[in-house]
């Protein structure tokens, strides 16, 4: 047994910045997730104060993509 299994590495805490306000978050809430020209898209957050101010668009598993 090594010391890496005694004390597995722990990932940090969430991190984002709001999209409204700007400020950076511990607690994200996903916002909307738009696409873009790469396969990947980009997924906006928000603090939790600015969330329930928000319109919700799609989320990543929403997105329809064209083929």
């Amino acid at each position: 047994m090594s010391i890496t299994d005694l004390f597995p590495p722990v990932s940090p805490a969430p991190d984002a910045e709001c999209c409204e306000c700007g400020t950076r978050t511990s607690a994200p809430v996903v916002v909307r997730h738009l696409v873009t020209g790469s396969s990947h898209g980009v997924t906006l957050y928000a603090c939790p104060l600015c969330a329930p101010t928000l319109t919700p668009g799609p989320h990543p598993g929403e997105v329809v993509r064209k083929r």
